[in-house]
């Protein structure tokens, strides 16, 4: 039986129905499928971004080497230390760079007090005692053993270590005496030997000093008082 204009179009309507619904279930589907690939993207560049850089292997030394602060100023450890206390050892004084002056004591009686001054720009150690001698004499004055410090009087530049000496007995004992109108000192090195920078010449108090064979020198003193106490 031949189909009716209603039927056709029913069937039209119908199958227009469907396609219809069929686009839009595609429109649907492809927005679905769009949102969810940016979706994924954005939870892909979370991820990235929460993604921590693989562990490197530490080393300490090469991260002291390479990003360790230095160490503060004047700061060394007891090697560096010892070696460079080893390294600037300071020279014994010298006779011709230190300014050696005569000065009399009022007590005890019968004492000159030596001042020297070390005038470099560098310290320098005294050693032992002033080697003496009085005018043209053969020998030098005597030292006082007594009176070596327990350590050697170190002078830094502008410093002074002291000597006193007893020129004559104050009771007398002493012979071949005279009176003596020049002398000369000379520094000793780290041996005890020799003079350090030959003899200076020290101008005697008064311009003269009676001496005789009974006169000694004490070891240098860090200070005057330790030098008239004998």
């Amino acid at each position: 039986m031949p189909r009716t204009d209603a039927t056709a179009s029913t069937t039209c309507d119908a199958r227009t129905g469907r396609t219809v619904r069929r686009r839009v279930l595609r429109t649907a589907v492809a927005g679905l499928t769009a949102v969810a690939a940016l979706t994924l993207t954005a939870c892909g560049s979370q991820e990235d971004a929460l993604k921590t850089a693989p562990a490197k292997p530490f080393h300490p030394a090469a991260e002291t080497a390479a990003g360790a602060e230095p160490a503060a100023a004047g700061y060394h450890s007891g090697q560096d230390d010892r070696a460079q206390t080893a390294t600037t050892r300071r020279s014994a004084c010298d006779a011709a760079t230190m300014r050696i002056v005569a000065k009399r004591l009022p007590r005890p009686v019968n004492h000159v007090l030596l001042e020297a001054t070390n005038t470099t720009g560098t310290a320098c150690d005294l050693y032992g005692y002033p080697r003496l001698r009085f005018d043209d004499a053969q020998a030098s004055v005597a030292d006082l053993p007594e009176s070596k410090p327990q350590a050697v009087v170190t002078l830094a530049p502008g410093e002074s270590g002291y000597a006193a000496v007893m020129t004559s007995a104050a009771d007398g004992s002493g012979h071949h005496g005279g009176t003596r109108t020049s002398l000369t000192a000379g520094l000793p090195g780290r041996d005890g030997k020799g003079s350090v920078g030959g003899s200076a010449h020290v101008p005697l108090p008064g311009g003269s000093v009676y001496v005789d064979d009974s006169a000694w020198v004490t070891y240098w003193q860090p200070n005057p008082s330790d030098a008239a106490s004998w």
